[in-house]
């Protein structure tokens, strides 16, 4: 009898272990068919932006600022083959600005994300593809 129950714990105990092993390599299957994530990429918009804006005194001041767009490579060569679009949102965006939304680190913070919403609205509108993931100011210089 004693044998008897030595053996079916050794049984199930066997059982427990194969189970184990059979959803270790299932789940080790499913994670190598998920997607790596696509690498990260930038580019670079030379020449730097030098745009007008109007204060409430109706002079006119000016900003000129160095920016890169961080995308991933495989949206790289779509915002590269639409350059002349993707300059024109932001300058057009850059020129629409006020003095309180270009001055201060909350306002230029907004301003980037405001500015990434704005290629991308023009990108959908011309490719149906919104491929900026954030847009970075190496330089911001209001006057």
């Amino acid at each position: 009898m004693l044998l008897m129950t030595h053996l079916s714990h050794k049984l199930r105990l066997f059982t427990l272990l194969l189970l184990c092993s059979v959803i270790s390599i299932v789940s080790h299957a499913e994670d190598e068919g998920e997607e790596a994530p696509v690498p990260t990429a930038y580019v670079e918009l030379k020449p730097s932006f030098v745009v007008n804006y109007q204060t409430k005194d109706n002079r006119l001041r000016y900003i000129k600022t160095s920016i890169s767009i961080r995308t991933d490579v495989v949206q790289k060569d779509l915002i590269e083959a639409n350059m002349p679009l993707v300059r024109d949102a932001l300058v057009m965006f850059l020129s629409s600005r006020t003095a309180k939304q270009v001055t201060g680190t909350i306002a230029r913070e907004q301003t980037r994300a405001d500015a990434a919403l704005a290629v991308n609205n023009a990108m959908l509108e011309e490719t149906r593809q919104t491929p900026v993931k954030d847009i970075l100011f190496a330089s911001f210089v209001t006057q």
